[in-house]
């Protein structure tokens, strides 16, 4: 017996955007940064976040913020605490660097499951380990490796000397040179 498809039409192209930042990653340029939001404000970039994807001809959406799941878990949270529809697929995804015997970045993006729950994406997180510290990927980590940084360093980035830098300039300069190790890597399995 053929079991009978959603779809009466059989394939259809359909538009995915596999690529979209939130207030959570240091790529975001629309204003004040997730950390330093109140809660009123990210209501209201959450409300234009659900109000731009519902009313997209594209059908699937992966949040990709640099290190961290945190945009993709406060949507959701912000979705289920205020009961409202979500139109579309959304994927929890994570864009970072991986160390690589070559002279360039090698950004890695990471696309997971939407039926993960928070703790299985955080355990995903804790198991990729920052190259030449050894840490768990996290700010504190992000901020300790831009710490270990030479002055050379930072300024080919555009920083001052790492020791004169306030906390959100070292996230930033550690989420911009931080590599994760392979290793770390290819080991995860969830």
């Amino acid at each position: 017996m053929i079991k009978q498809s959603n779809y009466s039409r059989g394939s259809e192209w359909r538009k995915w955007d596999l690529h979209i930042h939130t207030p959570a990653s240091f790529h975001w340029n629309g204003g004040k940064r997730l950390q330093e939001m109140n809660g009123q404000e990210q209501e209201q970039i959450f409300r234009e976040m659900l109000d731009a994807i519902n009313k997209s001809d594209v059908a699937a959406f992966a949040i990709m913020d640099y290190w961290t799941f945190d945009g993709y878990l406060k949507f959701k949270e912000y979705l289920e605490k205020k009961k409202l529809q979500l139109n579309k697929t959304i994927f929890p995804g994570m864009e970072l660097r991986v160390e690589a015997p070559v002279n360039y970045r090698l950004n890695i993006h990471v696309i997971l499951s939407n039926e993960l729950n928070a703790q299985q994406l955080q355990d995903f997180k804790s198991k990729l380990k920052i190259a030449s510290i050894n840490r768990v990927v996290s700010d504190d980590a992000l901020k300790e490796f831009a710490k270990s940084l030479d002055d050379s360093k930072a300024k080919k980035h555009g920083y001052k000397s790492p020791a004169t830098l306030k906390d959100m300039e070292l996230l930033e300069l550690g989420s911009k040179t931080a590599v994760v190790t392979k290793e770390s890597l290819h080991n995860i399995a969830l």
